[in-house]
């Protein structure tokens, strides 16, 4: 991975700005003030310095020995809490996975007070997704997975036939996507689609309904943003001349209340999908656009 290629998705990261302490190198990538990242770009000595903590920089260093070390330039007392890594040959996916621990790391280390007004959104622009950022979808798919506490399915779930319906050759008629943007960053998303093929949504209820699915960055929920994209897909639905929408949640996300909120009402449990005798897991919702 080149070294600008690093920069952007460094930059990538909220309220992340690039900084030379040192002089023309290392470049220094921070967050409130706190390096996360620190990039040499000499080509003769390409590497990089990532915030890390203790439990996850000796994991990476025994998966790649010799090539990530203990910081080399840090002081001894702080040298597990960073890695150097040499980039010549290293796999860029690895990489980007370090770089978000770096951030997470550092914006952890702060108080929780500093944490919620570094994540505050002051100004919220919600917008049509244009068609190359189409890919995003699988990662807001992913984070919009009910997980329970203490799991974490592996990221290749969203490839199951039930999931991938959600997200496959994105851009068809009666797809619509909209996000929330702010500062240049993506935050959330919401979509519909009709899911009334061989692989149904979980909340389809006929072959004319479109389906939400929404997904707001885990940072970044309970500050409205969700609610936001909601009204403006249902205004959009409207105007489109849909009748009704619906949606899958499960009996346990307190998202269910804010569906309520928008005028969602749960329907009969055998109207869901299969029509289901067991307890299901999940309230398939239906929000009638006509309504006031």
């Amino acid at each position: 991975m080149r070294p600008e290629e690093i920069k952007l998705y460094c930059l990538s990261k909220w309220k992340a700005y690039e900084d030379h302490p040192f002089g023309d190198t290392p470049i220094c990538y921070k967050l409130n003030k706190k390096v996360f990242a620190q990039v040499y770009p000499n080509p003769e000595d390409y590497k990089v310095t990532l915030k890390c903590t203790a439990d996850a920089g000796q994991f990476y260093r025994q998966a790649y020995p010799g090539v990530v070390v203990r910081g080399y330039h840090c002081p001894p007392v702080q040298q597990p809490y960073w890695n150097t890594i040499d980039l010549k040959d290293f796999p860029d996916e690895e990489l980007l996975n370090m770089i978000d621990h770096a951030y997470d790391t550092v914006l952890r280390s702060f108080s929780k007070k500093v944490q919620k007004q570094l994540l505050t959104v002051d100004e919220v622009i919600i917008r049509a997704m244009k068609p190359e950022e189409y890919p995003m979808l699988g990662d807001f798919l992913y984070d919009a997975i009910y997980i329970p506490e203490g799991e974490a399915p592996p990221r290749e779930i969203i490839c199951q036939p039930e999931l991938a319906v959600y997200i496959e050759n994105f851009g068809r008629p009666d797809d619509w996507c909209l996000v929330a943007e702010s500062e240049g960053h993506i935050l959330g998303a919401v979509w519909t689609r009709i899911l009334a093929g061989a692989v149904k949504g979980y909340g389809n209820i006929d072959e004319s309904t479109p389906e939400f699915a929404i997904s707001v960055s885990k940072k970044f929920r309970r500050q409205g943003i969700g609610s936001r994209l909601m009204k403006e897909m249902t205004r959009l639905l409207r105007e489109k001349g849909y009748i009704k929408v619906s949606l899958s949640v499960n009996k346990e996300n307190y998202a269910y209340r804010m569906y309520q909120k928008l005028g969602f009402e749960a329907v009969p449990e055998e109207c869901g999908k299969g029509g289901q005798k067991e307890e299901p897991e999940d309230y398939v919702m239906v929000l009638y656009l006509n309504s006031p």
